[in-house]
């Protein structure tokens, strides 16, 4: 296949950024990115959303050393709130200013889908990028000691290690999905989900009917696994999804997107010999590497 019209790309995670800087490289304006909002939460007073800003700042070129956040930012208005209270959670001076613009456009009226358009344009992107909705979906962990977690609570201060019975995601029964989102996966050529936490990162997503219907009716649907053998390319996913009860590997990945993914894309040596199932290098280790595999994708009949 010879990708030539609108391409939607799904991404969640540090995972999914890094991969979308291959595809905008390749594609800019023929390029649209829905992204996880399950992340989201108010830190500190203002509106955080992690999974955008990871999306903005990778394609900026600017994204700090360990893929989020804003690299070289300095930590002064953080060093001084530690004053009051032990922070769990460090924002940069440049970070905080992006979050204090998205919570003050909020308070005006602006929906995030407007919002983050102003900041694509702010930091000279090309491509659009939107939230999976502009209403409160929020991904809630429930572990095996019994204990509900906020995302934030279990991916930052306890670090991803308690294991987890099950998760959900609140609101996504009632939250709307901009029309936005549906005419782009209507009408792109192809659809790619990223390297994402699929319980953590894409799971969101999927859990807005409307959108998992589109994917479910598109005939060319691929996916980018986050496994490299029995490891996580980055994050817990792995714990996550034996802790769910599926396997880490492409007999998960196919059981997970049952229905929704066409074609599976894995690294060397991980495949099962299926005609839908692709081996490729996708250890990223550079902006190359993303390219390069967009560019082998570019090939396919």
């Amino acid at each position: 296949m010879n990708v030539k019209n609108k391409i939607t790309y799904l991404s969640g995670g540090i995972g999914g950024a890094k991969f979308a800087k291959g595809l905008y490289e390749v594609f800019k304006k023929e390029l649209t990115i829905i992204v996880n909002t399950g992340d989201d939460e108010f830190i500190h007073g203002v509106y955080l959303c992690p999974d955008i800003d990871s999306v903005i700042y990778g394609l900026a070129e600017i994204e700090g050393e360990f893929g989020w956040g804003i690299k070289e930012d300095n930590f002064t208005v953080n060093s001084y709130l530690n004053e009051f209270y032990k922070i769990g959670f460090k924002i940069g001076d440049r970070d905080l200013a992006t979050n204090l613009f998205r919570s003050q456009l909020l308070n005006e009226g602006s929906n995030l889908t407007e919002i983050t358009k102003s900041l694509a344009k702010k930091f000279g992107l090309h491509c659009e990028i939107l939230p999976m909705t502009n209403d409160s979906v929020q991904t809630k962990l429930y572990t095996k000691s019994g204990k509900k977690l906020d995302f934030q609570e279990y991916f930052v201060k306890k670090k991803a290690k308690p294991r987890l019975s099950k998760v959900s995601y609140k609101g996504s029964n009632k939250a709307l999905v901009p029309n936005q989102i549906i005419r782009s996966i209507r009408n792109s050529e192809l659809v790619i989900v990223g390297p994402s936490n699929p319980i953590l990162s894409i799971g969101p997503i999927l859990s807005l009917g409307k959108i998992r219907d589109e994917l479910i009716k598109h005939p060319k649907v691929y996916l980018i696994s986050p496994f490299i053998g029995k490891s996580a390319i980055k994050g817990p996913s792995v714990k996550n999804f034996i802790d769910l009860g599926f396997t880490p590997d492409l007999n998960g990945l196919k059981t997970f997107y049952k229905d929704i993914v066409d074609v599976f894309i894995v690294q060397h040596g991980d495949g099962d010999k299926s005609n839908n199932v692709v081996e490729e290098n996708i250890l990223f280790s550079s902006k190359t590497d993303s390219v390069n595999l967009v560019k082998k994708i570019n090939t396919y009949e």
